[in-house]
């Protein structure tokens, strides 16, 4: 019978006293741990670095520097900027009507050495006299005929000849040469790129906002375009260019009081283009004549019969009236610069 069921002591020097002892060195160092840490880390530096890190005292990886990330575009600025820098050569378009303010005040920084090629729609209702300087550096449209886009087509093609001759002696096959469509809302953008391919295949509508994503849209067997959202500067815009704006239908409508962008709009007219409001509101002042009665919406309500409460003119809708009749050209061919 043995004298106990319990496990047996082991012999001295044996595998478990030593296990036991966990092979301090004299020093008091432990040796073994020390070097099975250093193998195990031996082929991953990564992991090494964070062990390290996590064992030192005071010290985090969070200290330690991060990657940047890469940088995402967010805003309608940003996409645009970034899509730039892929294209060979962006139209610029702007309204005949308001080119000065019509263009981004950040223009130069979004198309940076770009080729670009100046456009100006809705020439049937500018004023040409008023443009002479924009001849000679635009393309000037009316987009209800069809004059004007040979000359277009070519100046794409002339502003790309050289991007076309270095793909050339590269060695690289020849491959359409990528538009970009630039503007603020309603200038005319799709307008201009059905008028091209001479079909409605893009959206379009007398408002800002109808274009909402990219379209890619082959015009020529050497060109492809563009169609992007019209961008507005938000905070960038000066009180001048934000009323022509707004007069020429170019801002959202929730942007701007439409009875005082209409008062505003028709001193200005009357300023610039008296013989126009003469036409248009007979009888009205001219030359500030006291028997003659004043430029006003009021004044433009009685001629039209616009009445409301009270027996009082409706400036509202005489305000509405003037704006319609500004943006459609029945007051006559304007452009305010």
């Amino acid at each position: 019978m043995p004298a106990s069921k319990g496990r047996a002591k082991p012999p001295s020097g044996s595998k478990s006293q030593v296990k036991k002892g966990k092979g301090k060195s004299p020093a008091g160092g432990d040796s073994s741990a020390s070097t099975n840490r250093k193998n195990k880390f031996a082929g991953d530096p990564r992991a090494a670095k964070k062990t390290w890190a996590r064992m030192a005292p005071g010290v985090t990886t969070s200290d330690k520097p991060k990657p940047p990330k890469p940088k995402v575009p967010t805003t309608a600025f940003q996409r645009l900027t970034e899509q730039i820098k892929w294209v060979d050569v962006v139209f610029e378009v702007l309204d005949a009507r308001c080119p000065e303010a019509s263009r981004h005040p950040r223009s130069d920084e979004i198309f940076g050495n770009k080729p670009r090629v100046t456009v100006l729609t809705k020439a049937d209702l500018a004023d040409m006299n008023a443009l002479k300087d924009w001849q000679a550096t635009s393309e000037i449209l009316s987009l209800k005929n069809q004059k004007g886009k040979d000359k277009l087509i070519k100046s794409a093609l002339a502003a790309t000849e050289s991007k076309r001759e270095a793909m050339a002696r590269r060695g690289i096959l020849p491959r359409p040469m990528r538009v970009c469509v630039v503007g603020m809302p309603n200038v005319g953008k799709s307008s201009l790129i059905n008028w091209l391919i001479g079909i409605h295949k893009t959206k379009v509508a007398d408002k800002p906002g109808v274009t909402l994503g990219n379209q890619w849209v082959r015009v020529h067997p050497q060109l492809e375009l563009l169609d992007t959202p019209g961008i507005l500067p938000a905070g960038a815009l000066s009180k001048e260019s934000a009323i022509r704006l707004a007069l020429f239908n170019l801002m959202p409508s929730g942007n701007y009081e439409l009875e005082e962008i209409a008062r505003t709009g028709l001193a200005m007219v009357h300023s610039r283009y008296p013989k126009l409001i003469q036409a248009y509101m007979p009888g009205a002042v001219v030359d500030k004549t006291p028997v003659a009665e004043e430029v006003t919406l009021e004044s433009l309500a009685r001629r039209r019969s616009l009445i409301g409460l009270g027996a009082q003119p409706d400036h509202m809708r005489a305000a509405s009236l003037f704006l319609t009749d500004l943006r459609s050209g029945r007051i006559g061919r304007i452009t305010l610069n």
